[in-house]
């Protein structure tokens, strides 16, 4: 076992992460969906050869960071170690194999160093189409929602599975895009197992294993650290959201001993007959939410999970059975802003008010005489306000997902942005404002019906401010100046009508009059 130093550590540590940086960019660079080249909707990561995180790219979704290393390890499962070969690709969107939605598709890619299995790198993206209803909450189970790929291998030893490129194509809107963007995760794993094999072949002495439980360790000891600090005890909270046949509300319990958490979900609203529900995301945005208020200057990797527990009540809407809809998982991004809640009372200078939403997206599909067309746009509201700082307009949070440009929003389908602007005072009031969100104006240019599918949230409740600030305001969707009356749902937009949108505002924080 080598002994690291603080300064050999944190070199090789960084080096690792510029891989999984530069396997992003990689992807960010190949993939045929605008909702990843654009809204940077992806992570790739570097896992150990037991599948436990070990670094990922800086900029990735962070409910990816929380899922990756679970679905790899059940790939890996599925198949048995003994059967991986060098070349293999290992790809599934199954949520029940710990991936987060079937839009979204986790390949993963081993190692061999010397003919000795040392590792896997991995990387996730958002495809343009799954067949189904996609990114529609109205399914009701998750057999409406489009194509589901079990653990399969998507490169055979190095060869194409072209039998599973052929269903899946035949399974989408937009084949030639989705398998794109398959190619754009090849790409990316190949690049990164390069990468990777050359750190190790610049030197012979460095025991992946060893470098791993370095960074995992110093990452557990920095946890229980912060967890130290707070006082023992337990920190409830709960937040409302719109939810879909019914409103919904996520309850939470933080229980502090010593230097180990317990997050419990206890109370939390049952599950819905629609897709708004949470299967793994639950636990990624928890993991998210604990690393931003108690060590965000420590890289994510498994060792910052170590002295955390979590507990969710199965069918609930953070754990629902198994064949539940799961496409619309919007409520998981409420947790961050519910733990912030929680922990307000130790950790004042460190929690948020919630954000107004961190995207809405709007999916555009239909039929051109050059074939099918099928768009995902993301629009962010705006960010909740902390204390020492005001929350930033159309800032996605807790995912980080960018806002679609008007110049993509217009190339890719056909629609006319007449008005994208800031939706000003729509942040809460509070010593600290929270982040406005925008308005945002389409009209259809096409000469036949769009199907139009809008996924929001906090239309109904908006976002709360905390410690005495505000909440935000809510948001606002309307076709031809009518409120869409099912704004989780699914419309046909004819040639000439408007689509107005405006995203929620964050919550403020502290009252004004201080």
């Amino acid at each position: 076992m080598t002994h690291w130093d603080a300064a050999n550590l944190q070199i090789i540590w960084q080096r690792l992460i510029s891989i999984a940086d530069e396997m992003a960019a990689v992807l960010l660079r190949t993939a045929f969906s605008s909702v990843v080249r654009e809204s940077n909707d992806l992570a790739c990561a570097l896992l150990t050869r037991n599948g436990d995180l070990l670094v990922e790219y800086g900029r990735s979704v962070p409910v990816f960071t929380g899922t990756v290393a679970g679905t790899v390890t059940k790939m890996v499962e599925h198949f048995g170690v003994e059967n991986l070969v060098e070349g293999d690709v290992l790809a599934t969107n199954d949520p029940w194999f710990g991936n987060t939605h079937l839009p979204d598709v986790t390949a993963a890619a081993p190692l061999f160093h010397h003919g000795v299995l040392v590792g896997y790198v991995a990387s996730i993206c958002h495809v343009s189409d799954i067949g189904g209803t996609s990114e529609g909450a109205f399914a009701q189970d998750i057999y409406e929602e489009g194509f589901c790929l079990p653990p399969v291998k998507l490169v055979d030893a190095g060869r194409p599975n072209d039998l599973v490129r052929y269903i899946l194509a035949r399974n989408v809107r937009v084949p030639q895009q989705v398998l794109g963007d398959l190619d754009a995760l090849i790409a990316a794993n190949s690049l990164g197992i390069r990468r990777l094999a050359a750190v190790l072949e610049d030197d012979p002495g460095l025991d992946l294993d060893d470098v791993a439980r370095a960074i995992c360790d110093t990452s557990e000891r920095a946890m229980r650290a912060a967890i130290t600090a707070i006082p023992d005890g337990e920190y409830p909270a709960q937040i409302d959201l719109d939810g879909f046949e019914e409103p919904k509300r996520i309850v939470v319990t933080v229980r502090v001993t010593g230097d180990e958490l317990e997050v419990d979900y206890e109370g939390t609203s049952r599950q819905s007959q629609y897709g708004i529900n949470s299967a793994s995301p639950t636990v990624g945005y928890t993991r998210y939410g604990l690393n931003m208020l108690l060590i965000p200057e420590i890289p994510n990797n498994e060792g910052t999970l170590r002295p955390i527990s979590i507990r969710i009540p199965q069918g609930s809407l953070l754990n629902p059975t198994k064949t539940a809809a799961v496409s619309a998982n919007f409520p998981a991004h409420a947790i961050p802003s519910v733990l912030s809640r929680a922990l307000l009372g130790p950790l004042p200078t460190r929690v948020s008010a919630a954000a107004g939403t961190p995207f809405w997206v709007t999916g555009l599909r239909g039929q051109t005489d050059d074939g099918q067309f099928a768009s995902i746009l993301c629009f962010n509201g705006g960010q909740g306000a902390a204390q020492g700082l005001d929350g930033y307009a159309t800032l996605s949070t807790p995912s980080n997902v960018s806002n679609t440009p008007v110049e993509v929003v217009e190339s890719t389908a056909p629609v006319l942005v007449e008005q994208k602007t800031i939706a000003r005072g729509s942040g809460g009031h509070g010593r600290w404002h929270g982040g406005e969100g925008q308005e945002v104006v389409m009209r259809s240019v096409h000469d036949r019906p769009i199907d139009v599918v809008f996924l929001t949230e906090r239309i109904e409740h908006a976002a709360p401010g905390l410690a005495g600030g505000e909440d935000g305001m809510a948001g606002l969707l309307e076709v031809d100046g009518v409120r869409v009356a099912e704004p989780k749902g699914r419309i046909q937009l004819r040639p000439g009508q408007t689509i107005r949108l405006r995203t929620p505002g964050g919550g403020g924080f502290g009252p004004a009059s201080l």
